[in-house]
């Protein structure tokens, strides 16, 4: 009797296996595609295009060339992008809302390049053409890649003029800094900054200055190619 158990209990064993083993096979390609969906979503439009020209030391080293997505985050597009034509004027201070002239001013080796002080220029002030700070508008877009353009703040919806460039993936600052573009050219230079001024207490080797800014108007897109 026992003998006939064994023999039913074996074929039912292996049934279940085999249903078992489908079902992770499933379940994996769900994953699988889930994560392509992902990837997909993380593609956003273009709406606008900004450079910002740089010198080291007083030398020009090239442009970076920045895709802004102004159909996610709006506000926080068109912030950055007139900070880079300074079509705004000035604060009441008489500074300039304009990022022409002013230096990145923190440069950490392996990490990223942030900049956009237009009132002190060494980290401590930060201007919107709001006036002052601005909420956080969106983390949909996330740091998943170098060469992402985010908001640099000191917390919670405080967003005015400082900005930086990732040079590697930042997945830890999600939910923390507001996403707002993507370095379409110009991440060679990018590197040279981090490469040539970069240390990891941030503090610049060397002088680097964004030495003029503006917009590339939509009609001479293909000219930056």
């Amino acid at each position: 009797m026992g003998r006939e158990i064994s023999i039913l209990v074996q074929p039912r064993c292996l049934l279940l296996f085999i249903v078992l083993s489908i079902f992770l096979i499933f379940a994996f390609l769900g994953t699988k595609r889930e994560e392509e969906k992902s990837t997909v979503e993380e593609e956003h439009e273009i709406t606008h295009r900004v450079y910002l020209d740089v010198d080291i030391d007083g030398q020009h080293v090239g442009r970076i060339l920045i895709g802004l997505y102004g159909q996610v985050v709006p506000k926080t597009v068109e912030n950055f992008r007139a900070l880079c034509t300074g079509e705004k004027g000035k604060v009441a201070n008489g500074k300039a809302l304009l990022y022409k002239g002013t230096p990145f001013h923190r440069i950490v080796s392996g990490f990223m390049i942030q900049g956009g002080d237009i009132i002190h220029g060494d980290g401590r002030g930060s201007e919107s053409i709001y006036g002052g700070t601005f909420p956080d508008e969106s983390f949909k877009i996330k740091h998943s890649h170098a060469g992402v353009v985010s908001m640099a703040n000191p917390g919670p919806d405080s967003n005015g003029s400082q900005f930086f460039i990732t040079t590697v993936k930042t997945s830890w600052l999600d939910g923390e800094h507001v996403v707002f573009g993507k370095v379409i050219q110009g991440m060679d230079i990018v590197y040279m900054i981090e490469g040539g001024a970069g240390t990891y207490s941030g503090k610049p080797r060397k002088k680097v200055i964004i030495a003029d800014s503006g917009e590339i108007p939509k009609g001479k897109w293909d000219e930056e190619k």
